[in-house]
């Protein structure tokens, strides 16, 4: 009975999905945790499907892109369940700000990890990331009623 629980979590540990794996890449950036870009600020790109990227192969794709500057990573609900995004562009006056499962990277000058990571496909940013965006600094300015 034990060899056959093993076995099972040996299997769905080696997969390569959202939560098995720790990320191999994040040693190329700096990590803002629980934080996001401010509404003004929109991503140049944003992955095809953000369903089947991993924070590896987003990280993986900002460092090929010359032109990225900050990567946003994380839940954001709805049908995509995980966004990528690429910016070109990062305040650092008015960003990142507090988001819940979001996380923001921004990548060092020097990367010290050499590991062959597939990217990510994109496609042109559109307007869902300022939905997004929109609806949490909504969510973040409601008054508790539980605190009159």
């Amino acid at each position: 009975m034990l060899l056959i629980f093993l076995a099972m979590f040996a299997a769905v540990a080696a997969r390569d999905n959202h939560f098995g794996l720790p990320c191999r890449l994040c040693r190329c950036f700096v990590e803002y945790t629980d934080r996001d870009m401010r509404i003004p600020i929109k991503p140049y790109a944003m992955a095809l499907n953000g369903y089947d990227s991993t924070e590896d192969r987003c990280l993986a794709t900002c460092l090929i892109d010359k032109r990225c500057k900050a990567v946003v990573y994380g839940m954001s609900g709805g049908r995509q369940v995980f966004t990528c995004e690429l910016y070109e562009e990062i305040d650092a006056r008015s960003s990142p700000i507090y988001s819940p499962y979001m996380n923001i990277y921004i990548p060092r000058s020097t990367c010290p990890v050499r590991i062959p990571i597939q990217a990510i496909k994109m496609v042109p940013a559109d307007d869902s990331s300022l939905k997004r965006r929109v609806k949490m600094e909504k969510r973040a300015n409601r008054k508790n009623p539980f605190f009159g």
